[in-house]
């Protein structure tokens, strides 16, 4: 499969998943600042990536040059640099019908970025507008969804970035079947989302606090069991079911970033 059509098969099961609707356990919590959790204590190290140069290292990521998940906007690689220290996805547009929109994604899908079973972490925070919400997930080498799954570490979709969702999407086409959970808190702060993988479970956290475990859900999840990758995108609106990312409006600021600090894989 090309590499365009591996990227529209993404965008497209990222429309429908979205489309879907949610049902989640919403939890409060209070954004713990830390730089390294809990977390990581005693695994294995595998591949991080600190953004400490200049430009993208393309031996590792791939920018999207192609159309956004609600079909409309686009996602261009022009909307990704490194510098500062931190990798940045900027969203410019304030088109009501998102087609003068454009954003950023990006994925770890070149050299070591496939693997199964693990410990992905990424710290990042969202700066607040209408119109771009952030989705954050790992998505399977053999671009087969749902039926080998779709993990998202975090999506945050409301203007003042104030809730992240996590879930687990699994089962058959078209749509598959899906859990999740919630915590509200202020993410347009640094924080640090992660996912473990392992054969029998997923867990999602923030800062430390568990958000998600598929071994406490009574859907009884699937866990995927093939290779999978890291996607970081910002989605441009409008999109996806009433109320999940709106259409930029008015107060929508000229440029909307989501600021990554580091990526980690541990085994």
């Amino acid at each position: 499969m090309t590499k365009s059509k591996t990227r529209t098969t993404a965008v497209l099961a990222a429309s429908v998943c979205l489309l879907l609707g949610i049902q989640i356990g919403v939890v409060s919590a209070q954004g713990l600042e830390t730089e390294v959790d809990g977390t990581a204590q005693g695994r294995q190290l595998l591949a991080s990536e600190e953004f400490n140069g200049h430009a993208l290292d393309t031996a590792k990521w791939s920018p999207y040059d192609s159309k956004s998940s609600n079909g409309i906007s686009q996602w261009k690689p022009g909307e990704i640099s490194v510098g500062d220290g931190e990798l940045r996805i900027n969203g410019h547009g304030k088109d009501p019908t998102g087609k003068a929109n454009t954003s950023g994604a990006l994925c770890w899908c070149r050299g070591d970025g496939d693997r199964t079973y693990g410990l992905w972490m990424v710290r990042a925070k969202f700066d607040p507008g209408t119109g771009y919400g952030v989705a954050m997930l790992l998505w399977p080498q053999s671009n087969r969804w749902p039926q080998d799954g779709e993990l998202d570490l975090v999506e945050s979709a409301r203007p003042k970035k104030n809730t992240a969702l996590s879930s687990v999407h699994w089962g058959n086409p078209p749509g598959g079947q899906r859990d999740s959970g919630k915590l509200t808190g202020d993410y347009t702060q640094w924080h640090v989302y992660a996912v473990d993988w392992q054969p029998t479970y997923v867990k999602y956290s923030i800062d430390g606090q568990t958000v998600y475990d598929t071994r406490f859900s009574a859907k009884k999840p699937g866990i995927p069991k093939t290779p999978m990758h890291l996607v970081m995108q910002q989605e441009p609106g409008p999109f996806g079911a009433p109320g999940w990312i709106p259409a930029p409006d008015a107060s929508t600021p000229d440029r909307v970033t989501v600021h990554v600090d580091w990526v980690r894989m541990y085994a």
